[in-house]
């Protein structure tokens, strides 16, 4: 769920209060917008022909998407970048 202009997320699972912004990166057009966990949450996570990326590492849940996204906040980071693509250009360097 989106918070003011600024596109914060937030989204509460168990006890934990997720406040970040995530800034999806398509890979193939090169444009980046900001979305929710909401939306995060509504992706096709079985699809195994797209990759999502966070600082190098690939998410395979939403589950392991909240655990990353935890730890960044723990570090006091604001924002994440996900990187999505078609697996071949991921393993392909482009």
């Amino acid at each position: 769920m989106a918070e003011g202009d600024r596109g914060a997320s937030s989204n509460t699972e168990g006890e934990r209060r997720f406040k970040i912004r995530l800034k999806l990166l398509d890979r193939e057009s090169g444009e980046s917008r900001l979305c929710t966990l909401d939306e995060a949450k509504t992706w096709d996570w079985g699809d195994p022909e797209t990759w999502r990326m966070i600082g190098g590492w690939q998410i395979t849940s939403f589950q392991q998407l909240l655990k990353i996204l935890y730890l960044k906040m723990e570090k006091g980071i604001e924002e994440v970048e996900i990187v999505e693509a078609p697996r071949f250009t991921m393993l392909a360097g482009g």
